[in-house]
């Protein structure tokens, strides 16, 4: 009988044992279940950050389309009244009876020409003048480009260009009224300059 008998202090350590490989166990396997989670999850917040930053990614290329279609849509407003071709500006002034301002400039290089358009030629007081009273036409001539219309070359020719920006008011028969250029004046100063130029 007492050799079936196991002591108390036996049984304690057996069930110790037990114990601590129970305890291994669950360290070895909770874990995995946690870093299976956590890259579960990882994968949730990564979807998630890439969603929200393609969304907010679309929503600033959204908003900058807009502001910058604001200034080319004034640009624009602006550009309707200027002819870039002879022929047209003549049938224009003809069928109209008004005076044709020629405006030759050097987009690509001239710095007074830049000057006289950003000040005065795009400004509302002027152009609300030359709607009224005149047929816009300008006349680039860029630095390195030799292939310009026929038209273009004779007009500058003609009024024996060579200087830059110059300003002819002609009539629909190319007959010059006056000639002016770049002047320091507001806007409406230099709209009722060229009115006494075309009187």
């Amino acid at each position: 009988m007492r050799k079936n008998y196991i002591p108390y202090s036996k049984k304690v350590k057996n069930t110790s044992k037990n114990s601590s490989c129970i305890g291994c166990l669950l360290l070895t396997i909770i874990p995995y279940f946690s870093v299976v989670n956590l890259i579960k999850n990882m994968n949730k917040i990564f979807f998630l950050a890439l969603t929200l930053l393609c969304i907010s990614c679309q929503t600033k290329s959204n908003s900058s389309e807009v502001n910058k279609k604001a200034p080319s849509q004034e640009v624009k407003k602006s550009e309707k009244l200027w002819y870039t071709d002879v022929g047209r500006a003549i049938r224009a002034s003809k069928n109209t009876g008004q005076s044709i301002f020629v405006f030759f400039t050097g987009k690509d290089w001239c710095t007074w020409c830049h000057k006289l358009d950003r000040q005065i030629l795009s400004q509302d007081e002027f152009l609300s003048f030359a709607k009224e009273n005149l047929i816009l036409l300008e006349l680039d001539f860029p630095k390195e480009r030799r292939d310009l219309p026929r038209q273009q070359i004779e007009l500058a020719v003609k009024f024996q260009i060579r200087s830059y920006p110059t300003v002819v008011l002609m009539d629909a028969y190319k007959n010059e009224m006056g000639r002016t250029g770049y002047l320091d004046m507001s806007p409406q100063e230099f709209a009722d300059h060229i009115k006494s130029i075309i009187k």
